[in-house]
């Protein structure tokens, strides 16, 4: 066995949580069918070594079926993890048989669901009570309970706060959760970020806040601006990159709607601006103006074109330069 052989029984080991051994029921069961079966062989003269074989196939039988039910457990019953907020394109739900299911009339996500998006798509949840996951497209994500979600293939997005308008939800704090993946887990301290897993690496980005990221191989704590790639034993990889543009564009497009009924300019600008990844400024009596004016309904758009549409009625003009969108007041 090689060393990463052992380093992945080790790690295997080490995640697992304790199960209960078999029954002495179950045991006995399988040791009298192996019984039986010793007995039919010995009744036909095998030789005494063929004899020994079966013997020795007898116990590893045994020690398998003490095995599997260690790694098993019993079966926990599922419990709602999260609510789905907005659903673009083919978005599935991989059932017990490996059979792809519509998640169209789907509307809560229980422990232990797989989620598969397809080409195109996009999936955004509500977690906990104020937590928002973006999932982008070609990804599969299953949520394993409440504390942790495992992304098996493709790109996620965490907010911690996750725009306590959002269904209206009133955050007050969401409660942590960890983002586990093959190549070692992610645990948010009040952010926004995205993870991605793809050809053999680990890439997680973040926006705001920080991330502890504790790989198969290394740790690190990555800050605002931060992009760490994790590939095998290597060094991880550091790079500063911008908190908004092209990169996030995908998250924009699965932002969940947003009630703002009885809200004040104000707070829906500081919204848009949070989930576009951009600083926000005022240019002359703007800001007065913003607080004071009170908003209808609800917002089921790309913040982008919210902020255009909602100012143009507004009779306030807006510009972003360098990452801040600057407001001021025509009227």
């Amino acid at each position: 066995m090689t060393n990463v052989d052992h380093e992945t029984l080790e790690d295997l080991l080490r995640h697992a949580s304790p199960r209960p051994t078999p029954s002495k029921d179950d045991e006995a069961t399988v040791r009298a069918a192996v019984h039986q079966e010793w007995r039919e062989l010995t009744g036909r003269r095998q030789s005494r070594r063929r004899m020994a074989q079966y013997a020795i196939a007898a116990t590893v039988l045994v020690g398998v079926f003490a095995a599997f039910n260690v790694f098993r457990g019993p079966t926990a019953e599922a419990v709602q993890v999260a609510t789905i907020e907005k659903n673009i394109g083919p978005v599935y739900l991989l059932g017990e048989d490996a059979e792809l299911r519509d998640t169209i009339d789907l509307a809560n996500i229980m422990s232990g669901q797989v989620i598969v998006t397809g080409t195109d798509a996009g999936l955004s949840v509500a977690w906990g009570n104020g937590g928002s996951i973006r999932i982008d497209e070609d990804s599969r994500v299953e949520f394993t309970d409440g504390q942790s979600v495992f992304l098996e293939s493709g790109r996620v997005y965490f907010d911690s706060q996750g725009a306590p308008l959002v269904a209206g939800i009133n955050a007050g704090g969401a409660p942590g959760v960890t983002l586990r993946t093959e190549f070692g887990d992610i645990e948010h301290l009040g952010t926004q970020y995205m993870t991605e897993v793809d050809a053999g690496r680990l890439v997680v980005s973040v926006r705001e806040g920080r991330v502890a990221i504790e790989g198969r191989y290394h740790d690190h704590l990555a800050s605002p601006g931060q992009q760490v790639t994790m590939s095998g034993s290597a060094q991880p990889s550091i790079l500063s990159i911008s908190t908004h543009g092209e990169a996030w564009n995908w998250v924009n497009r699965t932002t969940p709607s947003a009630d703002f009924e009885g809200k004040s300019l104000y707070e829906f600008l500081t919204w848009v601006s949070r989930e576009m990844g951009l600083d926000l400024a005022f240019e002359g009596q703007a800001e007065a103006g913003a607080h004071d004016a009170i908003l209808k309904g609800r917002i089921d758009m790309e913040p982008a074109e919210a902020l255009r549409l909602r100012l143009a009625t507004a009779g306030y003009d807006w510009r972003i330069d360098e990452g801040v969108i600057y407001i001021s007041d025509n009227r």
